[in-house]
């Protein structure tokens, strides 16, 4: 063994090497483990061909990917000829292989409808089991199981002799490098046997023999062309596997280049994949972000407030609107969503200047609410003021209040808030003389006001006068993203406040702020990272540092699946400025697809 072929081995990182002409000249034994070129299986099974009568079990994952390219028109070597079967449906399907008189058993749903299928048969005395679930594809023929694990999709196929009902093959990992797809072996391709051990030889072979990927095989030949320096942590898609790569140019001493080495970061770790996956995303928001306000750049401010993930691009572009038409606006959304972040964040970006008032309208005595709203004349009762006291509407004039949590306002004081709004007066309490106001009233609540009108506890007409002109903020738990660009913005914010030197988030800290749903949105993001900034003695926060109300959400692989798509899905309707149309054709998916990935995350 060479002593390069000696520091590979010694990596826990999955490598090759390239000569400069593309030719595979070392790889390591993670390598071969991880792309399936070495056989751990139990069993074996000879090379060969499937022939005329042979009898195909296949559980496939979604038709057409990763499977060798099999499409509907395959299937009718199995004598399925289904109108209704599409690219991307899940299939669990038996039948002879060409042979026209034999009735295939096999089941399907379009894809995304289900994340299980299963399908037991008995053919000819053989009892068969077909179980697509989680990162598993499994056919039982008897007692003997044969699976196959994927990260986003996969097929496994079993084929018993049509002679003697022995099984002759079955997938395993790596099928993509051996060219023993689905696709291509209904086409007639041939298989290489397997046997406990056994190692697929690929040094001294050209690299697209086994390894395909159009980014991939793109930045390879960029790198050893000399058009780019090298790739760092890109993600690629090479045989089917979602992963993370470097390709980095080896030189000789006189600077020439002699070749390529590829490195694969550890990703069957699904915590590694989840993190270079949430990377990836928080890359490509922060371009987004960046790109949105390069074009709009007087919406900076929003952004830096709300995050500038494109799941709240729509809210603050509404925003940004609102704020320049010098209306009233009603701004809801749950308890610490930022709705006084955004009453201020207007009173910056408005063209309207003057004053801006904050009234929170949960702390005020009913019994004090229209004195402290509308002003007292002298002498309009005991103990006031004898030259009388302006309210907040008129030291708001000219300027912006902010009514916080208008639904505590009571009845009575209602009739009043309306007549200042559409009259533009007020009428301070001991006195008949109107005042005029020129104010432009920002409201927000927590509470549903339709119901509270519906409950007699909130006047209609006031209802409307306000909400012509609404904006509800999202929950923090909708929009996760979100939290990767308000976690840099609010520590910013808590290391000036309390004059703290630099300090950032371990791997581990992010992860466990990543997993929480949030109950108390960006407000109790705020606190806890106070908090964390507090505790923490050094200059790194680590998870122990994290405080949260409650145990973080833990998730299933299946879960968190789930939830990356609906983020993209919708991230994508939002960069498609709400067009379904559009956002369906960026996805790739059909309409019953994606109309049934609306319903089944309440997109709206």
């Amino acid at each position: 063994m060479d002593m390069l072929q000696s520091v590979m081995e010694a990596s826990s990182q999955a490598m090759f090497t390239l000569d400069r002409e593309g030719t595979i000249t070392h790889i390591n034994q993670q390598t071969k483990d991880y792309f399936g070129l070495f056989n751990h299986s139990r069993h074996s099974h000879g090379p060969g061909r499937l022939e005329r009568g042979d009898l195909v079990i296949i559980a496939d994952t979604s038709i057409g990917a990763d499977d060798g390219n099999l499409s509907p028109a395959d299937l009718e070597r199995l004598n399925i000829r289904d109108r209704k079967l599409r690219a991307g449906d899940r299939l669990a399907a038996v039948g002879r292989y060409d042979t026209p008189d034999s009735k295939p058993v096999y089941k399907f749903l379009p894809g995304g409808d289900a994340e299980t299928l299963e399908l037991s048969t008995a053919w000819e005395g053989i009892s068969i089991r077909i179980f697509i679930d989680g990162r598993e594809a499994a056919v039982t023929v008897g007692e003997v199981t044969y699976t196959i694990d994927y990260f986003w999709c996969i097929g496994q196929l079993v084929v018993l002799d049509g002679n003697t009902g022995q099984v002759k093959f079955w997938e395993e990992k790596g099928y993509s490098a051996r060219k023993e797809g689905i696709g291509s072996l209904l086409r007639g391709a041939p298989f290489t046997g397997k046997s406990p051990g056994s190692e697929i030889k690929v040094t001294g072979y050209y690299f697209r023999e086994f390894f395909e990927g159009t980014l991939f095989e793109r930045h390879l030949e960029q790198v050893m062309t000399g058009q780019a320096p090298e790739f760092r942590d890109m993600p690629y898609e090479i045989n089917g596997y979602e992963l993370v790569a470097s390709i980095l140019p080896v030189t000789d001493s006189g600077g020439t280049l002699s070749g390529v080495i590829v490195k694969f970061r550890n990703i069957e770790d699904i915590r590694v994949t989840i993190q270079e996956r949430n990377n990836a995303i928080k890359s490509a928001e922060r371009r987004y972000r960046e790109r949105e306000q390069a074009s709009r750049p007087e919406e900076a401010a929003f952004a830096a407030l709300f995050g500038g993930g494109a799941a709240t691009a729509e809210v603050r572009h509404r925003a940004y609107k609102l704020s320049q038409l010098d209306c009233n606006v009603l701004i809801t959304g749950e308890s610490g969503t930022g709705k006084s972040y955004m009453a201020r964040a207007f009173s910056r970006a408005q063209p309207r200047k003057g004053a801006f008032v904050t009234v929170d309208c949960s702390t005020i005595a009913p019994s004090l609410f229209e004195s402290e709203m509308f002003g007292y004349a002298g002498g309009a009762f005991t103990g006031a003021d004898p030259k009388g006291r302006a309210g907040f509407f008129e030291e708001a004039d000219g300027g912006t209040i902010f009514l916080d949590e208008i639904g505590e306002i009571p009845l009575d004081i209602q009739a009043k808030l309306l007549r200042a709004i559409q009259d533009k007066v007020v009428c301070r309490v001991g006195s008949t003389r109107l005042i005029p106001v020129n104010v432009r009233i920002l409201a927000a609540t927590n509470c549903n006001l339709r119901d509270k009108v519906a409950a007699g506890q909130f006047r209609q007409d006031l209802y409307y006068r306000l909400s012509a002109f609404s904006l509800e903020l999202p929950s923090l738990r909708n929009c996760q993203e979100d939290v990767y660009f308000l976690i840099d913005h609010l520590m910013e914010k808590i290391l000036q406040k309390y004059d703290m030197p630099k300090k950032v988030l371990s791997g581990e800290a992010v992860n466990k702020l990543l997993a929480y749903d949030w109950p108390g949105n960006i407000r109790e993001l705020e606190n806890v990272l106070e908090s964390a900034a507090a505790l923490s003695e050094s200059d790194i926060i680590y998870a122990e540092h994290i405080r949260l109300e409650q145990t973080p959400v833990r998730m299933t692989l299946r879960q968190r699946l789930r939830q990356e798509e609906e983020k993209i899905i919708r991230q994508t309707l939002a960069q498609c400025g709400g067009s379904r149309a559009r956002a369906m054709e960026e996805l790739g998916l059909s309409k019953t697809v994606f109309y049934g990935k609306l319903k089944e995350y309440q997109i709206e």
